[in-house]
């Protein structure tokens, strides 16, 4: 492959302005563009950072803090999961509610990006959303009407073993 064809890369004698350049790979804009070689045989990309949109609501937290927060929570699971069947109280019922509808939630979002196809993708989302909402109603319920989530367990546990 030579640097003709390679997204990012002008060659030496295309007397083109490099915000002219586009992505061959990508067949978009280009993110990178180029440094004006003072030798004429320099080939340095230069990277610039896509254009900052706008925070607003949810969209606030980049990707980087998303992906923070559910390193958080999953590892705060490995202290309520138990913790939960130690210290049962409605509490520790609720924040094992809301820490399973997360982590669910956002172990289906990568399920969905990583194998569904991208035109059902929007229908996915939507299923996903719903059925995060249903099960956290669901867990909600079942622990303000019922026995709650680790008492059901150490119940099921006792009849299996």
């Amino acid at each position: 492959m030579s640097f003709n064809s390679m997204r990012g890369f002008r060659p030496i004698f295309r007397p083109l302005h490099p915000s002219m350049f586009t992505s061959y790979f990508l067949g978009g804009p280009s993110s990178k563009t180029m440094i004006s070689t003072v030798s004429g045989t320099d080939i340095q990309p230069l990277y610039i950072p896509h254009p900052q949109q706008p925070l607003i609501g949810l969209n606030s937290a980049n990707a980087f803090d998303h992906w923070k927060i559910e390193r958080v929570i999953a590892v705060a699971m490995l202290a309520i999961i138990p913790g939960s069947f130690v210290y049962d109280s409605i509490f520790m019922n609720y924040l094992l509610a809301i820490s399973l509808a997360l982590h669910a939630h956002w172990g289906m979002d990568s399920a969905l990006l990583d194998y569904c196809p991208r035109k059902a993708l929007p229908l996915a989302n939507v299923i996903r959303h719903l059925l995060t909402v249903v099960s956290f109603l669901g867990l909600c319920y079942f622990n303000y009407n019922d026995m709650g989530i680790t008492r059901a367990l150490k119940a099921l546990w006792s009849i299996i073993y």
